[in-house]
């Protein structure tokens, strides 16, 4: 696979053009179909997308109304192609790429007084980054009462620290072995659908 095709709205049918040699898991269209199908309408929405890879969940979002979105990208050659992919598509009034390590990108959004409305993390699977992630963003509130936490994990992770932690889920689907779960902070659940 070397290309990634948005899947709706304004830009259905275009192409993100991948990493060569990148030794990614990327989100499939079904996955993503699914997720913006939970999410309902992202319209006007400020987009996160932590470990962002491909960034087609964010660019995926901008395609279906949302209005700003951060990538997070750690490794240099994927953010390279990421901006390149934001060009091509004539989007960089719309979207902004942080070419750092999360654990870092997360404490300077909250110096800037950043707030989200849709935070994405898929990070590599098994790895213990979703546990280590929300805690570093319950120190760095860079989300809203009503933020949505979409979260790409494998089936075998074991998310009961999330609700022990005040995370609320409000709604989950498996898919082989990925599960993508969306977490609210305490119980506002207004706006998604179950």
């Amino acid at each position: 696979m070397d290309r990634l095709r948005i899947t709706g709205g304004a830009m259905k049918g275009r192409c993100l053009r991948l990493q060569e040699g990148a030794h990614a898991r990327y989100t499939s269209s079904k996955v993503r179909g699914s997720i913006f199908n939970m999410l309902d309408d992202v319209t006007d929405k400020k987009i996160l997308d932590l470990y962002a890879g491909s960034g087609i969940l964010a660019i995926e979002s901008i395609s279906r109304g949302a209005g700003y979105a951060v990538m997070v990208e750690i490794d240099k050659k994927t953010a390279i192609r990421l901006r390149e992919n934001i060009k091509n598509l004539d989007l960089e009034d719309r979207c902004s790429i942080m070419n750092m390590d999360v654990k870092d990108a997360i404490p300077l959004l909250y110096k800037t007084g950043s707030l989200f409305d849709i935070i994405f993390m898929d990070p590599p699977y098994e790895r213990g980054y979703v546990r280590d992630t929300m805690m570093l963003l319950r120190g760095n509130s860079i989300y809203n009462r009503d933020t949505s936490f979409v979260i790409e994990t494998s089936k075998r992770e074991d998310m009961g620290f999330m609700e022990e932690g005040g995370w609320m889920l409000v709604t989950r689907r498996q898919y082989g072995d990925t599960v993508v779960s969306i977490f609210r902070n305490g119980f506002y659940n207004s706006g998604l659908k179950e």
